[in-house]
């Protein structure tokens, strides 16, 4: 008898400690952000190239380089562009947040998620959605007027893309 109750027991807490059971019972959370906030933040922060390009720039015209110059004007032109596109509209912001990918297991941990994503177009009932743009933005030590901005942007949807790219056809 007293093995009969040990088997059960086993099974019992095996039964417990199952991976199967305890994913069941999990509830999932995902972070969320607001792409135009990082890109804001980006700009407003020490990441964006910009003094150094300038530099190249300068000193490509001082040497006559045509050709640097040239590529270099052509990098800033499609930069604003792209960053444009993440500020205003729904564009991904990969490329920025690789800069401060350190940093992002980091506030997956604080805000207790376990996956960060742009956005979620369904959302199933056993998952819970935990907006992580702020924490994300810090990663990228912006300046004071990147607050101020995203914060006059709450309430405000982004520009549909075909608004903000342009039409040369």
């Amino acid at each position: 008898m007293r093995a009969a109750n040990l088997a059960v027991l086993v099974i019992v807490v095996a039964v417990a400690l199952s991976p199967a059971v305890a994913a069941d019972d999990h509830v999932m959370r995902v972070g969320t952000y607001d792409n135009r906030a990082i890109a804001i933040a980006y700009a407003h922060s020490d990441y964006l190239p910009h003094k150094e390009k300038m530099a190249e720039l300068d000193a490509a015209k001082a040497a006559g380089d045509t050709a640097r110059v040239r590529e270099l004007e052509n990098w800033g032109e499609t930069h604003q562009h792209a960053v444009h596109l993440m500020g205003f509209g729904n564009a991904p912001v990969t490329e920025l947040l690789a800069l401060v990918a350190d940093g992002i297991p980091g506030v997956a941990e604080n805000a207790g998620v376990d996956v960060i994503a742009r956005a979620c177009d369904f959302v199933g009932q056993d998952i819970e959605v935990v907006d992580v743009t702020m924490e994300l933005v810090a990663l990228f030590d912006p300046r004071q007027s990147a607050y101020d901005t995203i914060e006059a942007m709450e309430g405000v949807d982004p520009v549909p893309l075909a608004e903000i790219v342009p039409h040369d056809h």
